[in-house]
């Protein structure tokens, strides 16, 4: 960090983590004149009013989520092996199904998954 000053007078400053450290040397330290300062703080005016022009011209992108789909009626199953839940191929039907029994989608192992809800559309 370069620091500049107007007058000779020396700055000191504590610059050591501990004890055994050694105090920088005032005359590694230099003040930046008022100039210098106000250039510097235009710029960066300057470039954060760029920034949000940047962003200000950023367009939303349309939402678009498909809500025809087909899991209408499908299963929800949680594997016995990994707890996770998936929609399962089987659909809905007037017989009473308590679990299937095959690989798990999620975990890839052979098990049972466990029918526990069915997806029904809302109308």
């Amino acid at each position: 960090m370069k620091i500049t000053r107007k007058t000779n007078q020396p700055v000191m400053a504590a610059d050591f983590d501990n004890l055994d450290d050694e105090p920088m040397d005032s005359a590694d330290i230099e003040v930046e004149d008022d100039e210098t300062f106000d250039d510097n703080l235009d710029d960066m005016a300057d470039t954060i009013e760029d920034m949000q022009d940047t962003l200000d011209e950023v367009q939303e992108d349309d939402v678009d989520i498909e809500i025809d789909n087909n899991i209408d009626g499908h299963l929800i199953a949680e594997c016995d092996k990994c707890h996770g839940i998936f929609i399962s191929a089987m659909i809905e039907s007037d017989q009473e199904v308590e679990k299937i029994s095959g690989i798990c989608p999620l975990c890839e192992k052979e098990s049972d998954q466990y029918i526990k809800w069915v997806v029904k559309a809302i109308e």
